[in-house]
């Protein structure tokens, strides 16, 4: 499911709104994020883990924000030129909310669910302006957003149970019903790319992760967030 590419304004426009909201409004973000509670019960190794937690406020600094800035716009860009112009909606909630969370994790391994379930929100929002615009398609976008939501969310739960927590973290399993929603606005063949793509990219990261001898928690989300936009540019290329 593509389209023709946005015009250059909307593009320019909706580049810039992200840009802006994740250099300037992630400082603001960063600074009001809770940071993980402790559990009661737990132990040594559990103890460390927290304590030697990257605050999120310390990432409320110009280096970070415009690291995230510059990916974000890019994102945008990309989904701009190659995702259907009526749901960019959905993908300038991605382009800010999850390339943030990316940079995040990427920072901390750790991924921040207030944050996140905002991000449901505005994609559940933008989601619904899509499919209420996209005119006889409405009925096909509705059902592959709300399946793309619901197989990633619930196939990355799965995986999380069969492999008790070793292969992915739980954050990584909040992240992936926005990852499918952004995905479905590709139609199903965006989806299936998308979750291919992210993986490989993930795996490419674990491999060279492997090859350097980095050991600690590995942050999934960055190749998560970046399997839609491999997708849209795939989706794009093929005739």
């Amino acid at each position: 499911m593509t389209g023709p590419p946005a015009p250059i304004a909307m593009i320019v426009v909706t580049a810039v709104i992200v840009g802006t909201a994740i250099a300037v409004g992630g400082r603001f973000v960063l600074r009001g994020l809770p940071e993980p509670t402790l559990p009661g019960d737990a132990d040594d190794v559990l103890r460390a883990e927290y304590a030697a937690k990257i605050s999120y406020r310390s990432l409320a600094r110009p280096r970070f924000l415009l690291g995230a800035a510059s990916f974000g716009v890019l994102g945008m860009i990309v989904a701009s030129i190659a995702a259907p112009q009526q749901t960019l909606g959905c993908w300038l909630v991605f382009s800010t909310v999850a390339v943030l969370l990316a940079a995040i994790d990427a920072a901390t391994t750790w991924l921040p669910s207030g944050l996140i379930y905002r991000g449901w929100g505005a994609m559940t929002v933008t989601a619904a302006i899509a499919v209420i615009t996209a005119g006889s398609d409405r009925w096909t976008l509705l059902i592959t957003i709300l399946g793309g939501a619901a197989i990633a969310g619930v196939g990355y739960l799965l995986l999380w149970r069969l492999t008790g927590g070793r292969a992915i973290a739980f954050g990584d399993v909040r992240l992936m019903p926005m990852v499918g929603a952004v995905a479905g606005t590709l139609g199903w063949p965006g989806l299936y790319w998308s979750i291919l793509l992210g993986s490989v990219v993930g795996a490419v990261i674990g491999i060279v992760r492997l090859v350097l001898r980095r050991r600690g928690a590995f942050p999934y989300a960055p190749a998560l967030v970046a399997g839609p936009y491999a997708a849209a540019l795939l989706l794009r290329a093929l005739p």
